[in-house]
């Protein structure tokens, strides 16, 4: 009876693992990329973008995007570029943003490459660290 319910026991804790991990590759399969694509040749994966106007002179870019800790993340990281030449700034663009007390960048260049970095506080806890990036930009 006993190796009955340990043969139950590791067979549904196989079952969520393996559970946990197809939602997460079914996430990451399933980003749209439309007009942001992440920069996969340096280890980021993108788990959800969104790029679109929201005025007539300014654009809302929100990614998630996770990569692991080997990464110098107070150096700027090329994590991916703006696809569509509509979306694409006139200028070089800094945008700070807040994620409670951490401050990172996304710099937006006008070719549409995408840098972020952390300008103060820390990473999230975990390995890999996943980043939710929202800001806004002039065209």
């Amino acid at each position: 009876m006993n190796k009955l319910i340990f043969f139950i026991a590791v067979l549904l804790t196989c079952n969520v693992t393996f559970a946990q991990k197809q939602s997460k590759t079914l996430a990451l399969a399933t980003a749209d990329t439309t007009n942001f694509s992440v920069n996969s040749r340096a280890g980021w994966q993108l788990f959800n973008s969104y790029v679109a106007p929201i005025k007539t002179d300014s654009i809302m870019v929100e990614v998630i995007v996770q990569h692991d800790r080997t990464i110098d993340w107070r150096q700027e990281q090329l994590v991916g570029r703006i696809k569509s030449p509509n979306l694409l700034p006139q200028n070089s663009q800094t945008l700070p943003f807040n994620l409670i007390y951490d401050t990172y960048q996304l710099r937006i260049e006008p070719n549409g490459k995408c840098y972020l970095r952390l300008i103060s506080g820390s990473l999230p806890d975990g390995d890999p660290v996943i980043i939710p990036v929202r800001a806004v930009y002039k065209l």
